[in-house]
């Protein structure tokens, strides 16, 4: 074995670990807890992205105050949600508004990945408000499914890389493994879609399999819009704030892709 490969495995479990905790503390809070917690994430992922852009100083704390303003209502109040759309896209959307009106270079770059960004975290109160804590459960393990699959089969199995001019370490044998875990969890989901934990689901049970492969495809696309992204901004980790994964949107990359997806289809076929 290649040790060289796994050299950064014991910090990023260490990192994973705290995570884990972290967002486990938030579940046993409820939906406060998590939507707490998603919105310290979008404000540093909000962060990150205009600081990779070449902000710094009062600008990128403007921009940080604007995402901070926008975003809080929908914690205190996020009822809001439920009365429609329009307030929290605009109120979302802000940041990214004013933030494309300070960026000098890649502009286009900053507001597509804005948005999808934005769209991504107002899928994410879509389901916690809706679907509960079940909900956010259930994106969670696809998400790490599809991070796990791509990790370890990508560095034990190797072989042609999926992207190799946006992301050189994504390979096809972790992108394929990954859908084979979303198959395995969907048909897991469809077995048990009548357990009281899983009614919400349940009128859609018969189409968890490809529900969940497209949830995970959705993860996977989050991570290489990132690393386009990065590529354009011209930075290797979107930051440091966590130790072995780089920043937030390093490691919740996947999960905005993966969000944006799973809101998109319950909002479809749900309502």
């Amino acid at each position: 074995m290649n040790q060289q490969k796994w050299a950064d495995l014991p910090l990023r479990l260490t990192s994973a670990v705290v995570m884990l905790l972290v967002f486990s503390g938030s579940l046993y809070v409820g939906s406060t807890g998590v939507l707490i917690l998603g919105f310290v994430s979008v404000v540093a992922m909000l962060w990150e992205l205009t600081r990779m852009f070449g902000l710094t100083g009062r600008r990128l704390f403007a921009v940080t105050a604007v995402a901070v303003l926008g975003w809080l209502p929908m914690v205190v109040y996020p009822a809001i949600l439920n009365s429609g759309l329009m307030l929290p896209s605009v109120s979302g959307f802000l940041t990214i508004l004013i933030g494309s009106s300070l960026v000098k270079k890649n502009r286009g770059v900053y507001v597509a990945y804005g948005a999808l960004l934005t769209v991504g975290m107002l899928a994410f109160w879509y389901l916690v408000l809706n679907f509960g804590l079940v909900g956010i459960g259930i994106l969670a393990v696809l998400v790490i499914l599809s991070d796990i699959g791509g990790y370890i089969a990508g560095r034990s199995i190797g072989g042609a890389k999926f992207w190799p001019s946006i992301s050189p370490k994504k390979t096809w044998s972790g992108t394929i493994v990954g859908w084979v875990l979303a198959i395995s969890f969907g048909f897991i989901l469809s077995q048990y879609s009548g357990v009281y934990w899983m009614v919400s689901f349940a009128s859609i049970a018969h189409w968890m399999i490809p529900i969940s492969v497209l949830v995970v495809f959705g993860a996977q696309m989050g991570d290489i819009a990132e690393s386009w992204v990065k590529r354009c901004a011209g930075v290797k980790d979107s930051s440091n704030l966590i130790p072995g994964h780089g920043g937030f949107l390093d490691r919740f990359d996947g999960f905005i892709g993966a969000a944006a997806v799973l809101g998109l289809i319950t909002a479809l076929l749900l309502d």
